[in-house]
């Protein structure tokens, strides 16, 4: 691959923690990604459906508000049929949790006892190991990926709450 092909690796961190967000954010931007970021599931899902085709690793927070990690795995792997999309978990040291996260399509599960350092690694190798030649990107999303993005979209949106009508 030539130098204008190279692209830093793009990694999205979800975590209600600003310190993580700022500590493993520093530490994967010192391992040459581009970080982005955010604290709740609603804005991070939007991040992800915004920057799905540029993304190469999600990290998120086992208990991150709004939606823990079984249901994020779950419907990215599943509901929405990610597999390009290298899946980081935070937490989940209790072995049932572990091995849950690990079926739904989790790459790796790190305990965050272990520190940053340890994360930003973790990160690093499941980017390396999804790493693949990059394609010369088309200008425009196809729109039937559009589509599908838009559909996914819609379908795990939060859904308003109608006023019920007086009796």
């Amino acid at each position: 691959m030539n130098a204008t092909n190279m692209r830093r690796p793009r990694a999205l961190l979800l975590d209600d923690d600003a310190n993580v967000l700022r500590h493993l954010g520093t530490a994967l931007e010192a391992r040459g990604f581009e970080v982005r970021a955010a604290k709740d599931a609603e804005s991070g899902l939007e991040l992800l459906f915004d920057e799905l085709l540029d993304l190469d690793v999600l990290v998120a927070d086992a208990e991150l508000p709004g939606r823990d990690a079984v249901s994020l795995v779950h419907l990215i792997r599943h509901a929405g049929g990610e597999r390009d999309l290298g899946l980081v978990v935070l937490g989940g040291a209790e072995r049932g949790l572990r091995e849950q996260l690990f079926a739904l399509g989790a790459d790796a599960v790190v305990d965050r006892a272990l520190g940053h350092a340890a994360a930003a690694d973790a990160v690093a190798s499941v980017a390396a190991r999804r790493a693949r030649p990059q394609p010369s990107r088309p200008a425009a999303v196809h729109p039937a990926a559009r589509g599908v993005l838009v559909v996914a979209r819609a379908a795990f949106a939060p859904v308003p709450q109608l006023a019920s009508a007086p009796a």
